[in-house]
């Protein structure tokens, strides 16, 4: 779950819903601009699937009594989110194993799991899972693992640009927006489009993002689902039956491509 607090309610956002918009902005990557074509159709479904493991918590969200405010996807509790990290893969895999080697790769790259005993069981399982995928779809070569790599890098700032339209507020001037994204789109300079740049982010207004240097040869919507829950009903009925009665809403935002 991604949470944005206001002054009187939390806006919760599910993390499969999230990887639906991550899946949207990969499919409006230029062709000319994605390495392994013939793997386009399984990166793609890594990429909107990449967090199912997240579908059965966000179903039941948990209250932080340390921040109090609903856990989110930062501080939720180690040992069952990477019991759910570790089904959630193995269903991806079920559905296409490159698409399942890409999310445990993508798993493995986050820097906290190593911190913790269960975490760091996940590591090795998912190091095993790894191994026996490369294997079994025999990526050996260099120019195949370079492949791989990229659709990695490809997955991740899909991941974190629509994190970046999560955890911000509608049109939040860059310079007040959340601090992950203040310098641009961590790691975008990877990219040959971008020149070594960092993809930067502008939110002139409410339904439109400006994005720079863009993979994107055209303008596109993206649609935001989420669940307001207002800090007063929270204090009355607590937080399963606040979430359980939040109506869903929705939020179009149009993705521009910016010269500036």
């Amino acid at each position: 779950m991604i949470i944005r607090e206001t002054p009187t309610s939390f806006i919760y956002l599910t993390q499969h819903d999230h990887a639906q918009v991550s899946g949207r902005l990969a499919e409006q990557w230029q062709l000319s601009y994605f390495e392994g074509l013939e793997r386009r159709a399984e990166v793609l479904l890594a990429i909107r699937e990449h967090d199912r493991a997240w579908i059965p918590l966000d179903a039941a969200p948990i209250w932080n009594e340390q921040t109090h405010a609903p856990h989110s996807f930062l501080d939720y509790p180690t040992a069952p989110k990477v019991r759910h990290y570790q089904q959630g893969i193995e269903e991806v895999e079920h559905l296409a194993p490159y698409a399942g080697l890409l999310c445990s790769l993508h798993y493995t790259s986050f820097p906290d799991l190593a911190k913790s005993p269960a975490g760091q069981q996940f590591l090795r399982t998912e190091t095993e899972r790894q191994n026996r995928l490369k294997q079994q779809l025999q990526l050996f070569a260099s120019t195949e693992l370079a492949t791989l790599e990229f659709h990695k890098r490809l997955l991740r700032f899909a991941d974190n640009l629509s994190l970046y339209l999560c955890l911000n507020e509608p049109g939040t001037p860059k310079a007040q927006g959340h601090p992950w994204y203040r310098e641009g789109i961590p790691f975008s300079d990877y990219f040959a489009f971008t020149q070594q740049q960092l993809v930067q982010v502008e939110w002139p207004s409410r339904n439109v993002v400006q994005v720079h240097p863009s993979p994107f040869a055209e303008s596109f919507a993206v649609t935001l689902r989420y669940k307001e829950l207002p800090k007063v009903r929270l204090a009355a009925v607590g937080l399963g039956q606040c979430y359980a009665e939040a109506p869903v809403e929705e939020l179009e935002v149009w993705v521009h491509s910016s010269q500036v």
